[in-house]
């Protein structure tokens, strides 16, 4: 009976990338809905006020931005899901070239604010709204910032799945 190592299995690689897309896409997913929640909650806080009177406090914020959870599911959610499908899987294509947590940033930050800026159309798709300008204007920020939280976030395990593929 031979003790030694196992031998890796032929798909490992490809077994480890799917786990990190669908990690990566979760991630995405979850961050789309939490900031945009968040982000809808301070911007109609920040807007509902009239001068002279007391501004929200940080805990109504927490609280409106909990109750948008649901909604912001929807549309955000899913686009999260499905641009942080297709995002890390431009980055996995790219995994040879990306060395560095710099490189992988930088890039994982373009891949996000491009497909920020596609989210108003798919929102016209999902929910018929008209398309806004400043839906894209705040969606594409939204989109970089989403994508620079899952590089930074799953960045170890990215690094070493390129340079075991090397």
């Amino acid at each position: 009976m031979n003790m030694s190592t196992p031998e890796p299995r032929p798909h490992a690689n490809s077994d480890r990338a799917a786990k990190f897309i669908f990690k990566a896409s979760l991630l995405a997913a979850v961050l789309a809905t939490v900031v945009s929640a968040l982000l809808i909650a301070v911007l109609s806080a920040a807007s509902s006020f009239p001068r002279g009177t007391a501004s929200p406090t940080v805990l109504e914020v927490a609280s409106n931005a909990l109750l948008l959870i649901p909604i912001t599911v929807v549309s955000c959610g899913f686009y999260g899901l499905v641009a942080g499908l297709a995002g890390s899987s431009l980055l996995g294509l790219r995994r040879r070239r990306i060395r560095s947590t710099r490189r992988l940033l930088i890039e994982a930050g373009i891949i996000g604010l491009l497909f920020g800026f596609l989210f108003p159309f798919f929102d016209h798709l999902v929910s018929q709204s008209y398309i806004n300008g400043m839906q894209a204007l705040f969606s594409a920020p939204v989109g970089a910032l989403c994508a620079l939280l899952c590089a930074a976030a799953l960045r170890r395990r990215f690094l070493k799945s390129s340079d075991a593929t090397a």
